[in-house]
């Protein structure tokens, strides 16, 4: 009979990712499992989550605890298995992983700790890269090469012999242990992939990269105290040390301090200039970070390490609990009207080295070299009967097939110039990349569905409050004629035709921006609230709502969209969002995104009169009630 295997999860307020961890531990063809989860007391429905498998687990508790080592050790003392392990609450077994570990273990019975290999996935599930290890043993663990700790099987003799996990260290409990087991035992790499592990907002290593970094010179002092362990301490000195500020600096960079990292980094090279070919991209990605050259900083790390990772092709991880390895290549549309913060959304997602910014091929002033067809409307509208006409350009675009002689008979301005070479310097980062084609373009909102289905697009909507809205179009003096929208017969057949009054009547009105600007919002607006119905799968996103807590609003919206969130992204939000940036820009600067994001929620306090903003109110109610309560346009209002 096959051993006992006892795996235990450690859970606290990650309902949303805690099935996923439970059902890839279920899934295993592993026949002897005993299965346990030590949940300290959540309140986010992760007990319904567990009540829902109770039947099928050996034991379970929600009860407050003393952190995530105390969560373990409740777990691995009542386990009863000959191997042990633990997956944590966000993490995910591969297919076979038990079974592998178990015959490895059988097969190597002078070993007390077998790992495999690991990808690190994003919070939707998407791998991000390979976690590929090597035949270590105690010394190169003495030296700081982590091992991915869901990757890790123990034998229950080993664990009690080295001890159980100490509850003084929290970021690099796992490691340490692992050193224990080392130097009472042989440890064993298994060069196959066992494990998923999570990186989301809530990854200790981002948020406290600084208490990370402390912890790794904690287990080295630990190290000086351990007899057994001196001869190596003598012997691999500068390796140690260097591997310690190796593995800092990283922390301290994936932190956001590239400052501290930079140090880290140089004190490793001195000890260890071996180490330099592991990391030199790092510190050239943290000095130009340093330097405030960001752009350059970002690219250069993209190019660096963005790859697809290789989990293999095996057929179960198509439907695999937790992974998605299909539709990561998704090209993104920012939609909404303009003057609704498209632009803002829209280079806010492309800080990730994931995307490539691509601006407004609808646009009636596109550059052809970005889009060779070019466009007869403002909004203007594709459907299935009139495709035709743009499915190759825009398959063009988003598959970076630049149209350089195209774009050189068209240039007429040095300005023009400019945007050329800007245009030919994105589409060969994304042709070297293979970064996802994100398209900023308002005017595309009518045709979001078809860029759903026939480009593959996930779309996000933005909806800005039309008080804000109207107030832009009036500080610009931007006006709109409706014949862009009238001389479209199959955009009003499908969605605009209860305005076409409306529209007509306008038309005798030139010169009224706030009218233009009220009829405009509830078409557009009407058309997205029946988006909500149609396509449940488009991400709507309201102005405001990033604009007040702008790192928490993207950090939702990555998610969604399945692109990282690096350290990178983090500092860009905040850059363009710190209260020490103006207001609002200079009308020459219209597209910035360098604002106070807070101030400029209220910019139209000083450009629309009271009379303006009744009439926006009474004229925008049957719409705006869709995305804005009474009790949210009362209280936007009385700010005044």
């Amino acid at each position: 009979m096959k051993p006992l295997v006892s795996i235990v999860t450690p859970s606290y307020n990650q309902a949303q990712f805690l099935e996923d961890t439970i059902c890839s531990v279920l899934a295993q063809n592993y026949p002897n499992i005993e299965y346990i989860i030590v949940d300290g007391g959540s309140t986010d429905g992760s007990v319904e989550i567990i009540q829902k498998y109770a039947d099928r687990l050996a034991w379970w508790v929600s009860e407050p605890d003393d952190g995530q080592a105390d969560a373990i050790n409740k777990g691995l003392k009542r386990a009863r298995g000959e191997v042990v392990a633990w997956l944590n609450s966000d993490d995910i077994y591969f297919p076979d992983a038990i079974s592998q570990a178990v015959d490895e273990l059988q097969e190597n019975t002078d070993v007390g700790m077998v790992f495999g290999n690991a990808i690190s996935m994003d919070a939707q599930g998407y791998p991000l890269n390979n976690q590929t290890f090597g035949d270590w043993s105690l010394d190169e663990l003495m030296c700081y090469n982590i091992i991915c700790q869901p990757a890790v099987f123990m034998r229950r003799e080993a664990l009690e012999q080295a001890g159980f996990l100490d509850p003084a260290y929290h970021f690099l409990l796992d490691h340490h242990l692992w050193l224990r087991i080392a130097d009472i035992s042989g440890v064993q790499h298994i060069p196959a992939i066992w494990a998923g592990a999570r990186h989301h907002r809530e990854a200790k290593n981002v948020a406290r990269a600084a208490e990370f970094s402390k912890e790794v010179f904690d287990i080295l002092d630990w190290m000086q105290t351990r007899l057994s362990m001196n001869p190596r301490l003598k012997k691999l000195k500068r390796q140690i040390w260097g591997g310690a500020y190796r593995i800092s600096g990283r922390y301290l960079l994936e932190g956001g301090l590239p400052g501290p990292a930079l140090r880290d980094y140089w004190r490793a090279t001195i000890r260890n200039p071996r180490l330099l070919k592991f990391y030199w991209h790092r510190i050239i990605y943290a000095f130009f970070s340093l330097l405030g050259w960001s752009g350059m900083a970002e690219w250069y790390y993209s190019l660096m390490i963005h790859f697809l990772p290789d989990v293999g092709d095996d057929p179960r991880l198509k439907t695999w609990p937790g992974l998605k390895i299909e539709g990561r290549s998704a090209p993104i549309l920012i939609t909404g009207v303009h003057r609704s913060g498209t632009t803002w959304v829209g280079k806010m997602i492309a800080a990730s080295r994931d995307v490539i910014y691509l601006s407004e091929p609808l646009n009636l002033w596109h550059r052809p070299g970005v889009m060779r067809k070019p466009v007869e409307h403002w909004y203007q509208y594709i459907c299935d009967e009139n495709e035709d006409a743009f499915l190759p350009a825009l398959s063009e675009t988003v598959e970076y097939r630049y149209h350089f002689s195209t774009e050189i008979l068209s240039i007429r301005s040095a300005r023009d110039l400019g945007r050329m070479l800007r245009d030919m310097w994105r589409f060969f980062q994304g042709n070297l990349t293979e970064a996802r084609p994100l398209l900023k373009d308002p005017f595309a909102i009518f045709s979001s569905p078809w860029f759903s289905k026939r480009l593959g697009c996930k779309i996000v909507i933005v909806v800005r409050h039309p008080v804000a809205f109207v107030s832009s179009l009036k500080r610009l003096r931007w006006t709109f004629d409706f014949r862009n929208i009238l001389d479209q017969p199959l955009l009003m057949r499908d969605h605009l035709l209860p305005f076409q009054q409306d529209m007509e009547q306008m038309l005798d009105s030139e010169d009224d921006i706030v009218g233009q600007g009220i009829l405009l919002w509830r078409m557009v607006y009407s058309v997205v609230d029946r988006y909500k119905e149609t396509h449940p799968e488009f991400v709507v996103v309201r102005h405001e709502d990033i604009s007040l807590q702008p790192l928490e609003g993207y950090q939702e919206m990555y998610e969604e969209l399945g692109v990282s969130f690096s350290p990178w992204v983090r500092r860009s939000i905040l850059k363009s969002t710190q209260s020490t940036n103006p207001s609002e820009q200079p009308k020459q600067k219209e597209f910035s995104t360098q604002l106070d994001s807070r101030a400029n929620l209220f910019n139209w306090m000083h450009r629309l009169s009271q009379e303006e903003i009744a009439l926006i109110r009474e004229s925008t109610a049957d719409i705006a009630q869709k995305f804005y309560t009474d009790e949210e346009w009362d209280q936007w209002v009385n700010i005044r």
